[in-house]
């Protein structure tokens, strides 16, 4: 095999990987039109949760508003959100990298 049939195979092979690049770079961008939908419900929610993290008076007057509207059962689930808020402060503040 001569240096000329050498650079053409590897010019071949350049383009043959080429193209499988761009057939993936297409089937990747089209995943990431399927899932963008999904992604940006999530990003919202997680928004959400960070505004009612760093705006707790937000969130303490809706429970007011609700507990005034609607008393029943509301107790109940404030107090259920309190102590899931509470956990979720504790885990925050705890220190996981002794455990692992």
């Amino acid at each position: 095999m001569t240096y000329g049939d050498r650079t053409i195979d590897v010019l071949l092979k350049r383009e043959r990987l080429l193209a499988l690049c761009a057939a993936q770079r297409d089937d990747f961008s089209a995943l990431a039109r399927e899932l963008a939908g999904p992604l940006a419900v999530g990003d919202r929610a997680v928004a959400g949760v960070r505004y009612l993290r760093d705006h707790p008076l937000v969130l303490g007057a809706a429970v007011a508003v609700l507990a005034v509207m609607r008393r029943r059962g509301v107790w109940k689930w404030a107090r259920r959100g309190f102590v899931a808020w509470r956990a979720w402060r504790a885990l925050g503040q705890a220190n996981f990298k002794s455990v692992f």
